[in-house]
């Protein structure tokens, strides 16, 4: 597993070191849907992540936001490594989201009263 207190890449704003997202689906072990993934982002840099559906893009994603909890390695944003969910980050989904009896507002509102201090 990655160091989580290794000095930031020079210039980076976002790394990911070693990165690897494994569920336990079977009973013979881990299915890993991520696996040694490993980038560094510059300030002011534009990046893509393409691949073919159920390669893992959504995942990495949803790790950076902290929606999905790391199984091994890390992410350093801004020189902080990401463990949770946090004001600093979010995701726009692909498909609707919105629970249709509240208005938009309190759609946003919501993911941010979940938040404790």
């Amino acid at each position: 597993m990655t160091n989580n207190l290794q000095k930031p890449e020079k210039n980076s704003i976002l790394e990911f070191r070693g990165l690897g997202k494994a569920y336990n689906t079977t009973n013979k072990g881990n299915t890993w849907v991520v696996r040694d993934f490993n980038l560094n982002v510059s300030a002011g840099q534009f990046i893509s992540i393409i691949g073919h559906s159920g390669c893992g893009k959504s995942t990495v994603l949803s790790m950076v936001a902290g929606l999905n909890k790391i199984s091994e390695g890390s992410i350093i944003l801004g020189g902080k490594s990401i463990k949770d969910a946090g004001l600093d980050r979010g995701v726009i989904f692909q498909s609707p989201n919105l629970l249709p009896w509240l208005t938009v507002f309190s759609n946003v509102m919501l993911g941010l009263t979940q938040i404790k201090n």
